[in-house]
């Protein structure tokens, strides 16, 4: 209890507001079950890599062996499938950084700078959940030998494919070569990973994520992909940063006076919160929290 007061203190020494413009928003809660939840997440990014062309889906019907390397073997919600999306994301930020260099339309470059943002962040999120599997798998199973076994030879890879796949027939009449067949579902995992088709992943138990994980999934899974167009970032010793990105100064003035008036609105709530928040945390940890506070001050 006390570790976790002192990690809640840590983390309102900095207050982060965003405003984010989200087409065809549906409304729905978070999904209560975690493990669906990073399944969703997942899905996300991989929906907008292939999106972005960067990536093609397994289940693409019109694969050729020319897309080996673009298909996203792994489909579920679990450190493999994460750790392709990282890797995937990575291949465009560097596809991107030669387009951007060679674009000279100022539109069209500021399309491929913010798809660039988009794909560090997919990135980076991604390893913060691998980093989450890992630590589950280190505590869950620290006997298991079981890695990602993108650098496996294909022989040995045969072992995790999906046999039922449609595409697997075109891969034994020599159509498509292995690196188009998904993976099956990893339910021998599923005690500390998430690799799992809809059926397992519903049955499986529960997976032991601890309030700052649970943050940072829920963070990642509500900023989502869209682009951050107003960022105020407030420090407890007092400093106020803002950002303001290209888009939001595009706009029409009448759109730019709502984002801004809900911006505004989400920072004077957010603060009032923080306060409360802050004091609570203060009465609860005492001379933990007083050091904490000192040690960031020097």
């Amino acid at each position: 209890m006390n570790d976790f007061i002192r990690n809640l203190a840590s983390d309102l020494l900095r207050l982060e507001i965003n405003t984010i413009i989200k087409q065809n928003m549906s409304a729905e809660k978070i999904p209560s079950n975690k493990r669906v939840l990073l399944r969703k997440l997942a899905d996300m990014y991989r929906e907008t890599l292939i999106d972005y062309g960067i990536a093609k889906s397994a289940d693409d019907p019109q694969l050729t062996a020319a897309d080996a390397p673009k298909v996203l073997r792994w489909q579920f919600g679990g450190e493999f499938s994460f750790k392709e999306i990282a890797l995937m994301a990575s291949k465009g930020i560097e596809q991107l950084e030669q387009a951007i260099k060679n674009e000279t339309d100022p539109l069209r470059l500021n399309v491929l700078n913010s798809r660039q943002k988009i794909l560090q962040r997919i990135c980076n999120q991604s390893y913060n959940v691998i980093g989450i599997f890992k630590l589950f798998r280190r505590d869950l199973a620290p006997d298991t030998l079981m890695q990602s076994n993108e650098h496996e030879e294909p022989a040995k890879q045969i072992h995790y494919v999906d046999k039922e796949h449609f595409n697997y027939l075109r891969y034994q009449r020599g159509e498509l070569p292995l690196e188009c067949i998904p993976f099956r579902s990893h339910q021998e995992t599923a005690h500390w990973n998430n690799d799992l088709d809809w059926m397992h992943l519903n049955a499986a138990d529960d997976l032991p994520f601890l309030p700052d994980m649970l943050a940072m999934i829920y963070k990642a899974y509500q900023i989502g992909t869209e682009q951050i167009v107003l960022q105020t970032v407030i420090q407890v010793e007092g400093d106020i940063t803002s950002y303001i990105t290209p888009q939001y100064i595009n706009m029409p003035d009448n759109i730019k006076e709502v984002v801004m008036n809900v911006h505004n609105r989400a920072i004077s709530l957010s603060t009032q919160f923080w306060n409360t928040l802050f004091s609570t945390v203060m009465n609860l940890a005492g001379k933990s929290f007083n050091q904490i506070f000192t040690r960031n001050r020097k």
